[in-house]
């Protein structure tokens, strides 16, 4: 288990890279507003980190492509919860100018990344499901 968790955590690196890059690109550069620029970011990200922990983490043999993504990304989903109020918490602490809108994503990242190691290793790519 122990070295599943740190693939785990190694994709979800990957997945922070990719969801950072995608969130500075939308909000800096295509000054695309906050939240939208999070949910397009958090879109990329969970994708990544889908097709990630299938190749890599659990080594998924599922054919089934479509419907494990939908499983993965409502994982995600439930799994942003906290990550998005964790998000605007600091936010509403903290403002939005400057860095806090990537430390604010950090702390998000953090918060949520446990909830989906659990739902993803006990149902998304759980080969009895």
């Amino acid at each position: 288990m122990a070295h599943r968790l740190a693939k785990f955590a190694l994709v979800g690196g990957i997945g922070f890279i990719a969801d950072a890059c995608a969130f500075a690109l939308c909000f800096y550069l295509l000054e695309i507003p906050l939240i939208g620029s999070r949910l397009i970011a958090f879109v990329v990200a969970a994708t990544v980190t889908w097709f990630g922990n299938r190749t890599f983490t659990f080594a998924s043999q599922d054919r089934a492509l479509a419907k494990q993504w939908l499983k993965f990304m409502s994982v995600a989903c439930i799994s942003a919860i906290p990550n998005f109020l964790a998000f605007k918490t600091i936010l509403l602490l903290f403002g939005e100018t400057g860095v806090m809108p990537m430390a604010a994503l950090v702390v998000g990242v953090l918060v949520g990344m446990v909830s989906n190691y659990l739902f993803s290793s006990l149902w998304v790519f759980n080969k009895a499901h």
